[in-house]
């Protein structure tokens, strides 16, 4: 039967159009009248109606796979077999996979780690229970929606095609991915539960290195290495990979099905030990990632009228303290108490920035707002910036789309857009920020030209420093295009304080109002910080709380404003002398 159409009914389900597709089996997104919702049909290769025995086993494999009712597996509505197709009917998600989070080639932070993987090794447990081994554990397999829930997908599918294999061709009889497939299933010998414990564990290698461990030129070479190939330690791909998470890799993906974790519950228990080990003695891969945080911190101002002590509580359940996030190593608060809800590496955060002078994370109501003093208008002496003789740490045009986090979610995104980097923000008084990685300086001087995409005066972006192994904690410089200006200091639950201008925001007639960009540098050096636009000191403040750390930029939209848009290009980091 040829690919289904928009508009084709197969069923009860009418065909919208086609998502995915594999070697094995096509996925479209279809209607379901009978309940007015969208489901996801996958559909089998044509030649399997041809054989009863694979129909009446495919019913059988069916009504067990449906049973599966776990809240990390994308469950299964229904089954059938119309006019030679055979198909599958799941819940329709609106999700990307754990292989689409995964293809910088760049570790997940790891708080991250700890959450997918515990949400994927929960679910994979849950079936085993049942006595259904995966077979083809991937990360594509692995779905995550936008609020970072992992569902896992296709039990059963492999074994169905597995038994049916004689009337598959070559390609398709291969049962599993190479780059996941465990040795037995290699050799087409039998398999249990720890063949899917082996690709679990290629999963969490890939996850903490940035890489999976064996690559080759054909996916034949690929699937003789997992057979015959020593293991390349996690720390022979980085360095920094904690030897208590190195153990736990390597016991997952020993060649021996006698010698890996007897079933799942004990791998993942295993992985919580090491994971807080890990953490306990502040030892954890670099990465480069998102992270999600509410904070409360002085609302932006709006109209060019600060308000730096009418606050907005934001409540932030301790419960939720590691749910939501989905990357890296980066985020920290912008101006506030921040009580981060997700963890991430070294990219970019978002943060609710509904300002409060309340640093509790449980606080729920704003009080009344109030009319503020017109900003601090602060004229100073004109001093242009001096020549930076340093090391050059990192000069990034950024044509390589490689070096910073990317993000796309509802509320913001981050993307390399025309060999810039753009963030854009989609809520009131929301922040994003991205680093390149989680390198240590001190002494730094930090630039970059900043344009301002969509004229919002109020938006403010600029440049972070000094950012600490708790990413909420940092210094940072924004401006806008009204010509408001700050210096602060972000420490993690703690009020974030302006450094400048009486801890307001302050004024300055030396910043362009509403330029189509601006070249903004921050010095951090010597117990000192230094704003300068265009080649002009705006500000300066003394404070030595924080004496190294690594550089990012940062993006904030107005406390009236619901979007930001800002790119950067011609990112600079110096060392000073």
């Amino acid at each position: 039967m040829d690919k289904l159409q928009p508009g084709q009914m197969l069923g009860p389900y009418r065909i919208i159009g086609q998502i995915g597709e594999g070697g094995m089996a096509t996925v479209y997104k279809a209607y379901q009248a009978s309940m007015d919702r969208n489901v996801a049909i996958k559909v089998l290769p044509g030649q399997l109606a041809e054989s009863a025995e694979f129909t009446q086993r495919f019913q059988q494999e069916a009504r067990i796979i449906a049973k599966l009712e776990h809240p990390h597996i994308l469950p299964v509505f229904d089954y059938g077999e119309s006019e030679g197709v055979t198909y599958l009917v799941m819940r329709y998600l609106d999700a990307g996979t754990l292989r689409e989070r995964m293809e910088s080639g760049r570790p997940l932070p790891l708080d991250e780690i700890d959450r997918l993987f515990t949400q994927l090794a929960e679910a994979l447990s849950y079936a085993h229970s049942f006595g259904i081994v995966h077979r083809d554990l991937k990360p594509s397999n692995a779905l995550i929606d936008s609020q970072g829930n992992l569902f896992l997908t296709d039990f059963g599918i492999a074994k169905l095609l597995e038994s049916a294999s004689p009337r598959l061709t070559q390609t398709d009889a291969i049962m599993g991915t190479p780059a996941y497939i465990s040795p037995e299933q290699a050799q087409a010998t039998a398999v249990d539960q720890r063949s899917d414990i082996y690709s679990l564990g290629i999963i969490l290698y890939e996850m903490v290195t940035g890489r999976v461990p064996y690559v080759a030129e054909t996916p034949l070479a690929v699937i003789l290495k997992h057979v015959s190939d020593p293991l390349p330690p996690p720390s022979t791909v980085k360095p920094d990979v904690p030897e208590a998470i190195e153990r736990v890799v390597l016991k997952a993906l020993a060649k021996n099905p006698n010698d890996r974790y007897t079933s799942v519950s004990e791998f993942l228990s295993a992985w919580k030990q090491a994971y807080d080990d890990s953490r306990s003695t502040g030892r954890a891969p670099e990465t480069v990632a998102v992270q999600y945080a509410s904070a409360k911190t002085p609302a932006v101002p709006a109209h060019g009228t600060p308000d730096p002590d009418i606050r907005q509580s934001v409540s932030t359940p301790k419960a939720e303290t590691k749910s939501r996030g989905w990357a890296g190593w980066a985020v920290g608060c912008l101006v506030a108490a921040c009580a981060i809800l997700g963890l991430a590496g070294t990219a970019m955060l978002i943060f609710n920035l509904g300002g409060s002078s309340n640093a509790s994370p449980t606080a729920t109501s704003a009080p009344t707002r109030t009319e503020a003093p017109p900003p601090t208008n602060t004229p100073m002496p004109t001093q242009t910036i001096a020549p930076v003789t340093g090391k050059t740490l990192l000069d990034d045009d950024f044509s390589d789309d490689s070096i910073w986090g990317l993000l796309d979610e509802s509320t913001a995104s981050i993307a390399y857009e025309g060999e810039r980097l753009r963030m854009k923000v989609f809520e009131k008084n929301w922040l994003v920020w991205s680093t390149p990685d989680s390198d240590s300086y001190e002494n730094v001087h930090a630039e970059v030209t900043a344009y301002n995409n969509d004229g919002e005066a109020t938006t403010a972006f600029g440049i972070i420093c000094y950012q600490q192994e708790s990413t909420s904690s940092y210094y940072y410089a924004v401006v806008t295009p009204g010509g408001e200006y700050a210096i602060a200091r972000a420490e993690e639950g703690e009020t974030d304080v302006f450094l400048t201008n009486d801890d307001q925001w302050g004024s300055s007639d030396m910043i362009e109002n509403n330029n189509s960009s601006y070249r903004i540098a921050l010095e951090c050096g010597n117990g000192t910080l230094s704003l300068y636009v265009d080649g002009v000191l705006i500000d300066s403040a003394s404070d030595d709380y924080y004496t190294s750390g690594s550089s990012g930029l940062i993006v904030w939209s107005g406390e009236n404003v619901s979007s930001a848009d800002v790119s950067f290009d011609d990112f600079l980091l110096r060392s000073m002398k």
